[in-house]
């Protein structure tokens, strides 16, 4: 026992210093807390700079070389849940706010596969490497006390001179509601017009139909082009209600393969299932489970329909149900193999493939699984396998 825990101590003392400085993006190294203090010392005794930092009407902090906080606004204090500057001090962006991805690497935020597409971080490098001011756009997710929640932020990084030193300052300007409002005219204007186009130019022909069984058709489709409207609407509101913590839960029990078939059976006159096979598992499980009959719904249905979105004319997707000890896993798997850059940005609010302004449907996959069902959600994505979503509740 001796010799396997001497072993065990020999091999962390070399590892966790390699682990300690891997990186996937940005500089690993990292400036201890003692100098930090030491920074944010002489920054508070500034008083001119002290008096125009306060006086900007944003969440702002001052970054030292190594991207960590050596100063803070008070509203940055008071918005993310920290009792003074000490608390924050020596953080970086991403672990102050929470982000999903800070914790992947020892190193901390900016040093895991996520980050090279952030724009907090991008935007901070790109001022360090060109000594001029940058703004981008970032996406971040944060989990706190087991809820997720999406912020979209304009970054804005400022190479700085303070008491003869380098420093930068960074201004976080939260853009999430301007550019939910984006989002959701785009989904009224475009997507939900096009259908409510759809179903007024089939009740003209309807009218003009004279063959019983042409018009029972047109008759059919028109009565599903309506259904998917309504669930369009439905799912915005169910959205909204999330985001704000006003969704009502209502858990009963369910039974997987019940469930499964009848997501099927309403995304299978979508358009996106035009020419395209469903086929569930032959081992799929039936079991009974404890979940809310429409979210759950809502999410399976997303999850097809983004599947069958990703696979072209007369190709298949597969779906199914098992077991996981005690909880209920759905899976939808596709041929398509999502790009490596868009896998990084899967469950952000503001990212799309379909465009700009377009297309939630992972997010909020991702947000009533986890936030609502006390479930997860999860993909692997590779050239082997295609790509297969799996929701566990």
């Amino acid at each position: 026992l001796i010799l396997i825990l001497s072993f065990s101590y020999i091999c962390i003392w070399f590892y966790f210093p390699i682990m300690k400085d891997k990186t996937y993006f940005a500089p690993a190294e990292r400036t201890n807390i003692e100098k930090i203090r030491a920074k944010s010392a002489i920054i508070s005794s500034l008083a001119e700079f002290k008096e125009v930092f306060g006086a900007i009407n944003a969440i702002g902090a001052v970054l030292d070389n190594n991207r960590q906080v050596v100063y803070a606004s008070n509203d940055i204090i008071k918005t993310f849940g920290f009792n003074s500057i000490e608390d924050l001090l020596g953080k970086r962006p991403g672990e102050a706010i929470s982000c999903l991805h800070s914790a992947d690497f020892p190193a901390g935020c900016g040093t895991s596969m996520a980050c090279s597409v952030c724009g907090a971080v991008n935007a901070i490098m790109e001022s360090q490497k060109t000594g001029v001011k940058s703004t981008k756009e970032a996406s971040i997710t944060t989990v706190i006390d087991g809820h997720t929640k999406s912020y979209v932020l304009r970054v804005t990084s400022s190479p700085i001179i303070l008491a003869d030193e380098q420093f930068y300052l960074l201004i976080l300007e939260d853009v999430s509601n301007e550019k939910r409002r984006a989002t959701l005219e785009r989904i009224f204007f475009h997507d939900i017009l096009n259908t409510a186009g759809s179903l007024n130019g089939l009740l003209e022909v309807l009218k003009k139909e004279t063959d019983p069984a042409e018009a029972r058709k047109i008759l059919n489709i028109s009565e599903e082009t309506s259904r998917n409207l309504v669930e369009e609407i439905m799912l915005q509101r169910q959205i909204r209600a999330a985001e704000n913590g006003d969704l009502e839960v209502k858990f009963e029990k369910l039974n997987s393969t019940d469930v499964l078939y009848s997501a099927i059976s309403k995304i299978k006159f979508h358009d996106s299932a035009k020419d395209r096979i469903i086929i569930i598992d032959k081992n799929s499980v039936n079991m009974e489970f404890e979940s809310d009959r429409i979210l759950i719904q809502r999410i399976l249905i997303n999850l097809l329909k983004n599947a069958l979105e990703a696979t072209d004319e007369g190709g298949t997707i597969n779906a199914g149900c098992k077991r996981e000890g005690q909880k209920t896993s759905f899976w939808v798997q596709n041929a398509t193999v999502i790009p490596g850059d868009v896998q990084l940005q899967i469950f952000q609010r503001a990212f799309s493939t379909k465009g700009k302004g377009r297309g939630i449907g992972t997010y909020s996959i991702k947000l009533l699984t986890e936030n609502y069902l006390k479930g997860k959600v999860r993909f692997l994505s590779n050239e082997e396998g295609g790509t297969v979503f799996t929701v566990t509740v």
